[in-house]
Order: C-alpha cells, then structure tokens, then sequence
C-alpha cells in the first residue's frame, strides 16, 4: 500500500503543477536510521523464513523508526505519518512483536496465503484487533490485493501530504537563503 501511496503522490502532485525533481532535496533527517531499521526487519523475516522468531526485533525496528520520526516531526505530513506508525507499533507490540491479519479480509482481498513471518492469523486472544491488519483491498479498487490496518492508512496519508507539500512549495528567494546563513 505505501508503494501505491507514493505514486499516486507523486502522479496528483504531477498533475497539480508540482516539480517532482523537488523530491531529490528531502531534506529529512536521520534517514540513516530508516535504513538500519529496513535492515533490522529484512533480517527478521528472513530469520522467520528459516525458522528464528525473534520477535523483539520488530521493537527495535520501530523505535528507530520513530526517533527519525521526532527528528522531522515539524514538516508537513510526518505527525499523520507518526500517528499511523504508532497505531501500528501499539498492535504489534501488544501481541508480541508481531501483526495479526483477518482470514476473512484475507479470504475477501482474494489472496490465498496464510500470513507468515512477521503475520499472524488474528485469533479470540489477539490484543487491540481493531488496530490489526483487518481491512481487505482488492481490485477493481486497489491494484493489487492485500489487508491492512487504520495505521497503514494513516501512514499513507501523511506520506501524501509530504510529497504534496515538497512537490508543490515554492522555491526560496535567493535573497532568503543567503540571509539564512
């Protein structure tokens, strides 16, 4: 959903006059961190595949996550972005480092796979299910199936409003910049 979320950005910020040669100059901090992060979650499933569950990871990845997060918690976009990742971050932590997916949005997005991984079927005893994975997409109405939760959502939107925002802001005076400095 994010990868679908960041081009239909980027295509509305397009076809609203936006340059998207502005999304070169980010300007984000710490991005260091979000790839530490990707490669703490990498390895978990990888580990997961192979038989390990260590599901403590999944905390690790999302608390450097959210320290990027504080460092540009001020631009546009990033406190929706936040909340999401938070929503997301509470579910998971709640069951154990892991996220539990609805069979029946499962079955209703029309994929056929169990969750594996970092997934788990949603059960009686799964803690915050409201927050969990339990919202089917699937086409005509979303390109390619899949289930996610209210955080996704969150956090997509967050993404849309940043990449609105960099594609459509107006450049610095030149005056401005030299004044900053």
């Amino acid at each position: 959903m994010i990868l679908s979320g960041v081009v239909l950005a980027v295509l509305i910020g397009w076809l609203r006059g936006g340059k998207i040669a502005r999304l070169a100059d980010l300007k984000l901090r710490g991005l260091i961190w979000v790839a530490a992060a990707a490669l703490v979650r990498l390895g978990l499933d990888l580990l997961s595949r192979h038989g390990y569950s260590l599901p403590w990871l999944m905390i690790v990845a999302y608390c450097l996550v959210f320290y990027v997060l504080f460092l540009n918690i001020r631009l546009p976009g990033i406190k929706l972005f936040t909340a999401g990742t938070l929503l997301n971050f509470l579910v998971i932590a709640a069951n154990g480092g892991t996220m539990p997916v609805s069979a029946t949005a499962i079955k209703e997005a029309g994929l056929s796979s169990t969750p594996a991984g970092t997934h788990i079927l949603l059960s009686e005893t799964a803690r915050l299910p409201f927050l969990a994975d339990i919202i089917p997409l699937r086409p005509p109405y979303f390109p390619f199936p899949q289930v996610i939760s209210v955080g996704d959502i969150l956090l997509v939107c967050g993404i849309f409003l940043f990449i609105q925002y960099k594609m459509l802001r107006e450049e610095e005076p030149a005056a401005a910049v030299a004044g900053k400095k």
